[in-house]
């Protein structure tokens, strides 16, 4: 129950902060049931691949789910707690996912992910910064935005 001494912009706050705590914990709860139905092969029962069961679900793309799954092995192997994970953040926990896999994450390198910003912590970790590359910019037909393409990415300006 709200303090009704709350401006509604408070309680919208405040809700919006509760239920993103709630969001990552069933993120690791579906990551979890998704990483048992690929290993127990239970997709199997209705389902050419593992691929095509996860499209059926319509609830992401199927890098999404992998990341989703990815994340939820690193709680249950206790790489990272999810205390841990929910301090720094999904983005960025999965910046760190090489390290992770190689059982190379320290504790300075777990603050860092806590308080650098998510930019920041791709140049500390050796991804190649964006303003590095040559940028060439397209216009969106739909709403006329420019958009920033370099490599694969895309952003918009």
């Amino acid at each position: 129950m709200f303090d009704l001494t709350l401006t509604e912009a408070e309680r919208n706050e405040l809700t919006i902060i509760e239920l993103a705590r709630d969001v990552k914990l069933h993120f690791l709860e579906l990551g979890g049931l998704l990483v048992e139905n690929q290993e127990k092969a239970l997709w199997s029962q209705n389902h050419e691949s593992f691929r095509e069961f996860v499209e059926s679900l319509g609830i992401g793309s199927y890098s999404w789910v992998t990341r989703l799954m990815d994340l939820s092995r690193v709680v249950a192997t206790q790489l990272l707690s999810k205390q841990e994970l929910m301090e720094i953040g999904v983005a960025k926990a999965c910046l760190l996912f090489p390290r992770l896999k190689k059982g190379k994450l320290d504790d300075d390198t777990k603050e860092l992910a806590r308080h650098c910003p998510y930019y920041d912590l791709r140049v500390m970790l050796g991804y190649k910064a964006e303003d590095e590359l040559s940028e060439e910019y397209l216009i969106c037909p739909r709403c006329g935005a420019e958009i920033a393409y370099h490599e694969g990415m895309i952003r918009k300006r």
